[in-house]
């Protein structure tokens, strides 16, 4: 705390600090410190409700009161993507991306450099002046609309495992920004924005609507920013430094703050020859010009103190020879995949390869929700299921972007985090509640059946136009019996039957189709 009260804190008198806090809606945070590594990474807990003053009652959140002001940054994203540089907004974009660039060099094999930077401390470094003044920029109207809709969703179950099946449903309200002049109605925008990324959902709109003028937006996002008050014990301190960690705004104000740094400082990068990608500070440079690859790295390792940017040399990666000021950069281990925010990528195919990293050595158990409750073989199989169906996003899939030798790869990976995560959540349930083997062996058909469907199905293949994937069921039952009978294996005790099985249905898969699997699995 004493390197916060220096570094990021200024503390402000009681009396300073409760004006401000008369004068507006949002309130005060509190620190939370989260375990990084040897450190502690301090994060505002901005989502928590404070008691109104003078009355026995919980107010909003900040979080809450700032939620038109990211409503309204959402909707100039969407209408105006050019602002945001090579911002993604998540892993799941480098996809796209990676994929229209390979796409543009055809037949061509170019060698590709790759650098990768990592700003350091970047939410506590930003200069929270200029970052009040570039996003005075955004706005592109003078008023706008927020609208509030509900969503209902029903929690899915298998009608197999229960006589009278049910759902538990779940109820989210969202809201959406739009201009006064938008005559889309609420269907169309259930039809355009909302039903696309959303399955099983039920909306109801016409809930709440309420219109904000953009100065009242902007002045609510500067006080945000420039008088964030934190509370630790009894004082009271203004961070003077940064933007807040854990706002509902961190991740909008760094993507806008880093794209104006590109398109000021990276704009030899801009061409044909170069693809930048940036997940919040996470910069990863792809180029087939070395040349380009040496000065990006040279420029950020120099620091651009108007953006508050200083490099973390230890994090930095690349994957050719490189020296600044006589210290070598460290370099990719050679023919080894380049590593970027939880995967890797072929440094001469651009193939999308997944890590299978158990936690960097944590037990599997301490990441999962156990279900104590009744019908736990219906609970079991829905975890598991779950447990693989959040490895499937098409990139590790898409053998139109990726060689199948990858796809199989990927998917065998997937299997066995998935077997390993069964594993774990079966040794957790105690032994009355622990499924018999009949369970285990109709919870490895449905992985199977539901893998299958959902990477080669017509429903993602609709969705997704430009996707494939050219595996067959052989392909994929034998690398999920695979997978799952070498995590069982650990345990064979417990898993006799269960091996049985599989070895008899690994024997009954056409082996001329089995032997071109196999070969790609260590």
């Amino acid at each position: 705390m004493a390197t916060l009260r220096a570094n990021m804190l200024e503390e402000m008198s009681l009396g300073d600090a409760n004006r401000i806090l008369a004068s507006r809606r949002l309130g005060f945070s509190r620190i939370r410190l989260l375990p990084k590594g040897k450190t502690m990474r301090p994060i505002t807990n901005l989502r928590r409700r404070a008691v109104v003053q003078g009355r026995n009652a919980l107010g909003p959140s900040i979080n809450s009161v700032l939620g038109p002001v990211h409503s309204m940054l959402r909707l100039e994203t969407e209408r105006n993507t050019s602002k945001l540089g090579s911002s993604m907004f998540s892993v799941g974009d480098i996809y796209t991306r990676l994929r229209s660039f390979s796409a543009s060099f055809g037949e061509e094999s170019p060698t590709f450099y790759f650098a990768k930077v990592d700003v350091q401390s970047a939410f506590d470094t930003i200069p929270q002046d200029a970052v009040v003044r570039l996003m005075g920029g955004v706005p592109s109207q003078a008023q706008y609309v927020i609208k509030k809709h509900l969503e209902v969703k029903a929690g899915l179950v298998d009608p197999r495992l229960q006589r009278r099946p049910a759902s538990k449903l779940t109820r989210r309200w969202h809201s959406l920004a739009s201009t006064r002049d938008d005559p889309a109605g609420f269907a169309q925008v259930v039809q355009e924005r909302l039903g696309p990324k959303r399955k099983n959902a039920v909306f109801v709109g016409n809930i709440s609507r309420k219109e904000h003028a953009t100065k009242y937006l902007m002045e609510l996002m500067e006080s945000h920013i420039q008088h964030n008050l934190v509370k630790v014990g009894k004082k009271y301190y203004r961070q003077k430094k940064g933007i807040p960690q854990g706002s509902v705004l961190s991740s909008a104000l760094c993507n806008y703050f880093y794209a104006d740094l590109e398109a000021e400082r990276l704009t030899f990068l801009r061409g044909k020859d170069c693809l930048l990608l940036r997940l919040i500070d996470d910069f990863l440079l792809i180029s087939t010009s070395q040349k380009k690859a040496r000065k990006f790295v040279k420029v950020m390792h120099g620091g651009i103190p108007e953006y508050g940017v200083a490099v973390n040399p230890n994090k930095t990666l690349v994957n050719f020879d490189l020296e600044l000021g006589g210290v070598k950069v460290s370099r990719a281990l050679k023919a080894s995949p380049f590593p970027y925010c939880g995967l890797s990528i072929d440094c001469k195919t651009l193939d999308i390869i997944r890590d299978h990293d158990t936690a960097k050595g944590a037990a599997i158990s301490n990441a999962l929700t156990v279900d104590y409750g009744v019908k736990p073989g219906q609970n079991f199989q829905r975890r598991v299921l779950n447990a693989f169906k959040i490895q499937s996003h098409l990139m590790f899939y898409d053998t139109r972007h990726n060689t199948l030798e990858t796809v199989f790869c990927n998917l065998h990976k997937a299997f066995t985090e998935t077997a390993e995560k069964m594993l774990a959540y079966w040794r957790c349930l105690p032994a009355a509640k622990r499924p018999r083997s009949r369970m285990l062996t109709q919870t490895i058909n449905r992985i199977i059946d539901v893998a299958y469907v959902l990477l080669t199905g017509k429903a993602r293949k609709e969705k997704h136009p430009d996707y494939s994937c050219a595996m067959e069921k052989t392909h994929v039952t034998w690398l999920a019996l695979d997978a799952v009978r070498k995590a069982l294996l650990k345990r064979q005790a417990n898993f006799s039957p269960v091996l049985g099985w599989i070895d008899a249905e690994l024997s009954r898969l056409d082996t001329a189709k089995t032997a071109r699997v196999e070969k790609y699995i260590k």
